[in-house]
């Protein structure tokens, strides 16, 4: 009877050996090993032991993920992009394998927006075991991992950012060094005196860390719907572990491209070629357009000219992109309407008995016939208001308006005779 009262004390006294600084707890770190050892004692020192080794699983746990966004000054059509910086904190129990999928949610005046970027990082997290100090934490060492000085530490390596919060303070310090505890099979993870924690914060047990990365995203205008007003678009970062629950960040405000009205000098101007007289306002000389016509050096105004029937009038409209502006001009075309009331239809006055004279954006003159809508660059239907549409600027063709690059201009010139 007494033997076997020995027996039981013996077994009562073997308390379970946790490789951790304390007994399992409601959070452990995952891969950390719990060993239970029982001692049998006999014959007065002689013992026998028995263990099991239980394997503590990773946690799945909703990372924390914020998204910073941006502003710039619209340049052109996906020009600039903005960048979004994705930053992913696990708040698991362990390692494991985040994938960043972004998308855009939302935008306003502008087609094509866009967001590019986005990938998978591993993220190390653990659960403190133990008291620190004002530069470290104690975690348990994992089951099967490095034990030589610098090894990394349930997926927490030296460079790392690691996040941590206590008394509602959160510190992120960068690993300088991790060091094995042999005595416990802990870890010490410390950082630089320079981001010492205050005594009041030191960590016990228990206590979650996880690490912190950041993925870069590229956000996208895509093209402007309307000059002057700003483009906005919400980027979202889908974040995912296999397992894991989904979390989801919108920017908020949305990333902005800010857009100022272009700067455009637009003006029409006409002559009397047949009788020139004196109109009102600076006399304006435009010499491609008076080589071409032999009515030699006339100058044209804004308004105050005179003629009678059968004189003939020549209207010249000039469009510039002002070097002030930001961007190209896109899609242009000048439309006028040609008063068939009191005057004839467009000559056929220039080189090659044409309507149309057409100074591009380079400078260089040509002559155009002004014919049916989609046939010609330049149209003519007398019916329609308005019945003349000259596509222009850069690969402006019959059916599609050209570019008019910054710092770049157009000019046409028609003649027409009063009734």
């Amino acid at each position: 009877m007494r033997a076997a009262m020995k027996l039981l004390l013996a077994l009562a006294l073997a308390a379970p050996a946790v490789l951790c600084a304390q007994a399992s707890f409601a959070s452990t770190a995952a891969n950390t090993a719990i060993v239970n050892r029982a001692v049998l004692s006999y014959n007065g020192g002689l013992t026998a032991e028995s263990s099991v080794t239980v394997k503590v699983d990773l946690v799945p746990a909703l990372p924390n993920v914020t998204i910073t966004t941006g502003v710039a000054a619209y340049q052109g059509p996906d020009t600039p992009g903005i960048s979004n910086t994705v930053t992913v904190t696990s708040s698991a129990n362990g390692p494991a394998t985040y994938t960043v999928t972004p998308s855009v949610t939302g935008s306003s005046n502008t087609t094509g927006a866009s967001v590019t970027g986005g990938t998978s990082v591993i993220l190390g997290a653990t659960i403190t075991a133990g008291s620190g100090s004002t530069t470290s934490i104690v975690v348990p060492a994992p089951i099967g991992g490095a034990i030589s000085a610098d090894s990394e530490v349930n997926g927490i390596a030296v460079n790392d950012i690691i996040v941590f919060t206590v008394n509602s303070h959160t510190y992120t310090p960068k690993v300088t060094s991790t060091q094995y505890n042999a005595s416990g099979n802990t870890f010490t993870i410390n950082w630089a005196n320079t981001e010492a924690i205050p005594a009041a914060d030191i960590l016990g047990a228990g206590v979650q860390v996880g690490e912190r990365q950041q993925v870069n995203l590229t956000a996208k205008p895509g093209t402007i719907s309307t000059l002057g007003l700003d483009i906005t678009t919400a980027v979202k970062a889908e974040v995912t572990a296999p397992s894991f629950p989904t979390n989801s960040a919108t920017t908020a405000p949305a990333n902005k491209w800010t857009s100022t009205p272009p700067t455009i000098t637009f003006q029409k101007y006409s002559r009397n070629v047949t009788a020139p007289v004196a109109g009102t306002g600076t006399a304006h000389y435009n010499t491609s357009v008076e080589g071409n016509t032999g009515a030699g050096s006339l100058p044209y105004y804004t308004g105050g000219v005179t003629g009678k029937p059968g004189d003939t009038i020549e209207y010249v409209i000039e469009a510039s992109n002002s070097g002030a502006s930001t961007f190209d001009l896109t899609s242009c075309a000048v439309s006028d309407y040609v008063p068939t009331t009191y005057v004839t239809d467009p000559q056929a006055a220039y080189t090659g008995s044409r309507q149309i004279f057409y100074i591009d954006t380079n400078g260089v003159t040509s002559t155009i016939t002004a014919g049916a809508a989609g046939v010609y660059q330049a149209s003519y239907v007398a019916g329609n208001s308005p019945n003349l549409v000259v596509n222009v600027g850069v690969n402006a063709n019959a059916t599609t308006p050209g570019t008019i690059p910054i710092g770049k201009g157009v000019t046409i010139a028609y003649q027409v005779k009063i009734k």
